[in-house]
């Protein structure tokens, strides 16, 4: 989200470069033009043509040794913590929709432009809304605290001294005013793209040259700042770094890790967005994909360690309009997702963005990004949340395999029984399967009759429940 653009009280109605943007990028940028964005980076996508006849077979033995999916945050992006409200006018209606998909965390805004500084030190003048909904809930904030402030001189970005001090003042506030909510902060927000007033600059090409405030050094700069101004206000708290914008090949990305925006925080956050792809692109593994050619290269780079990563917006709009994905894709994609997210053990987090729409606007494409419609009527993608995040929350084991490409077979097991969950990344994919006797079911649908031991592999998962004790075969072939 470019949350410089929504801090103000301009209405919904401007222009789309004053509204918040999704893709991690401008209107300018890459995806939301609808350009193929993996073809510029070179990427092989998902769902390409699968046109040799294929049998595998799998074999689930019963759990040796267990794989638990519990360390996996699960939430929601929502905003109570800006001037304009878009929509969240209502913490009882936001709390009761975070119940119904099952979450257990949220992601809100606690801008720098929300405190003013008189001599005396930060004062908390604006997000009183926030400042109320936290007290309401027991689920794990996550805070991205940051973006450009005017009133402060150079503040836009914080990258001089001054500026600097000023930042670091207003973060060790923020520990004060959150610390009983203890929740997980996040510095900046998509710096790679726009600092957030003013014209628009160019696409940011890798890294960027030093003389844009846009650089990754620039970044480390105020992000290691942060860390430290935040530890030294609370020594426990927990700081991810990041919250990368759409990134071409990572390039940004491995370069603030490269000059040590890790230094001193708990983990990197990214972005991850795919619906301006060709349409069989758009896809849960797509993102899969590119989140683990991003772990790879780090490895690479940090000499095998390996990096907790937080995917702290992720989500496809269901807008009428060349980038929309129709519901049920969208449903689909979340679960699967989940599922994929909860089977790698360094994804730490994942937040759907957003919980529900900004706008009622069916063309917008900002407007689009909810699980439920700005009128709080519950999207497909509701449900598949939270049946996908009912099966790995407190899984004692999870796991998937990749039998054929682009077909997966997930296990989610819980003591004596397991939940074994097969689907194909979208509807290109063609593949059918075989399994010992056992009646299963479509997620979020109560219409079809229930799936039994045999069937069409399709993008909406299919769920059997088994017993976890003996062994389940199953047989996949295109």
């Amino acid at each position: 989200m470019r949350l410089m653009r929504i801090l103000t009280s301009k209405p919904a109605h401007e222009t789309t470069a004053s509204r918040p943007a999704r893709c991690g990028a401008p209107v300018s940028a890459v995806l939301r033009r609808g350009v193929a964005w993996g073809l510029l980076c070179g990427i092989t996508m998902a769902g390409a043509d699968r046109a040799v006849a294929a049998e595998k077979t799998v074999t689930l033995a019963p759990v040796a040794r267990a794989n638990p999916a519990g360390t996996l945050l699960i939430g929601s992006n929502i905003h109570f913590g800006l001037v304009r409200t878009l929509g969240y006018d209502s913490a009882t209606t936001a709390l009761h929709e975070l119940a119904q998909i099952g979450a257990a965390s949220y992601r809100d805004y606690l801008p720098w432009q929300s405190f003013s500084f008189p001599p005396q030190g930060p004062v908390l003048v604006k997000s009183q809304r926030l400042m109320n909904f936290m007290p309401q809930t027991k689920l794990k904030p996550v805070l991205n605290v940051g973006a450009a402030n005017s009133s402060v001189p150079g503040g836009v970005p914080p990258i001089s001294d001054d500026a600097l001090g000023v930042f670091d003042a207003y973060l060790k506030k923020v520990v004060e005013v959150t610390r009983p909510y203890d929740p997980i902060y996040e510095i900046w927000n998509e710096w790679n793209i726009d600092i957030g007033t003013g014209t628009r600059l160019p696409r940011l090409v890798g890294e960027g040259p030093d003389s844009d405030p846009r650089s990754a050094v620039n970044y480390v700069r105020v992000a290691n700042s942060g860390v430290r101004a935040l530890k030294s206000a609370n020594p426990h708290a927990q700081v991810i770094v990041g919250a990368v914008g759409d990134d071409i090949d990572w390039k940004w990305t491995r370069a603030i890790v490269r000059d040590g925006v890790l230094n001193g925080a708990d983990g990197l956050s990214v972005h991850l967005y795919n619906h301006c792809l060709k349409p069989q692109n758009r896809t849960a593994t797509e993102l899969i994909g590119r989140v683990k050619r991003l772990q790879q290269e780090l490895m690479q780079d940090r000499g095998g360690a390996v990096t907790p990563i937080y995917v702290t917006e992720f989500s496809w709009p269901t807008s009428n309009e060349p980038c929309g994905v129709p519901p049920l894709v969208a449903g689909n994609n979340f679960a699967q997702f989940i599922m994929q997210s909860a089977a790698i053990p360094w994804i730490k987090g994942i937040w759907v963005h957003e919980l529900k729409n900004i706008g009622p606007s069916p063309t917008d494409r900002e407007n689009n990004f909810g699980l439920y419609t700005f009128n709080d009527e519950p999207k497909p993608a509701a449900c598949f949340v939270r049946e996908a995040t009912d099966l790995v929350r407190g899984a004692d084991h999870v796991d998937i395999q990749e039998p054929l490409p682009d077909v997966f077979v997930f296990r989610a097991r819980r003591g004596a029984r397991q939940s074994v969950v097969l689907w194909s990344s979208g509807a290109t994919v063609k593949a059918r399967y075989a399994l010992t006797e056992a009646s299963g079911r479509r997620m979020c649908d109560e219409t079809t009759p229930a799936a039994g031991p045999q069937g069409d592999v399709g993008p909406t998962p299919i769920v059997y429940d088994l017993d976890a004790s003996a062994p389940v075969t199953i047989r996949v072939l295109n």
